[in-house]
């Protein structure tokens, strides 16, 4: 009998540590560890619910982001919505620059998921949401994709460029951003 409390009790002891595992975290790699963190943050504050971390979506995103940097010069282009690699989800792009020296060499920024979202969020400020329009000569679709109520799902990659720069692709699912419907 007590071999069998003791079992119950581990197996409830890790159903509860399995259960406090942010949704997503186990399941990001890499440069992306944190990612999902980052939005569920900003869309907290507005009340909605988190999204989860989708291995699909992240290799669809990383796709794109190798494509961008190596056949297109590592310049931001989204999916197009026919062809080959027709968009299937909301996406997010975010590109960042090399370091460049007097001396001519160049490097690596250092960005994280969190520099990254943090850069959508930042047009929060430029989101009217009364009117649900972005502010006049100004852009908010960043981050009404990041808060948008229905996408449940994410994945995103990141590709280094050539030149040392990078741009990071994130999509979603379902997408967002759709004319006349408010983000939450």
């Amino acid at each position: 009998m007590k071999q069998k409390i003791k079992c119950e009790a581990v197996l409830l002891f890790l159903l509860v540590t399995a259960m406090m595992i942010p949704q997503g975290h186990a399941a990001e790699k890499g440069h992306m560890i944190g990612m999902t963190k980052a939005h569920n943050a900003v869309r907290s504050q507005t009340g909605i619910e988190g999204m989860a971390w989708s291995d699909d979506i992240a290799d669809y995103a990383r796709k794109w982001a190798n494509h961008l940097a190596m056949e297109n010069k590592c310049r931001m282009k989204h999916r197009p919505w026919t062809g080959p690699f027709a968009q299937r989800y909301g996406e997010n792009l975010s590109w960042a620059s090399s370091i460049r020296w007097k001396t001519g060499k160049t490097e690596r920024q250092v960005i994280t998921p969190d520099t990254v979202v943090a850069r959508w969020e930042n047009e929060k400020k430029d989101y009217n949401y009364p009117d649900n329009t972005c502010n006049m000569g100004k852009s908010c679709g960043h981050y009404t994709q990041v808060v948008w109520k229905n996408s449940t799902k994410l994945g995103c990659g990141m590709a280094f460029c050539p030149d040392n720069s990078q741009i990071w692709v994130c999509n979603y699912d379902p997408p967002g951003n759709y004319v006349g419907e408010r983000p939450y």
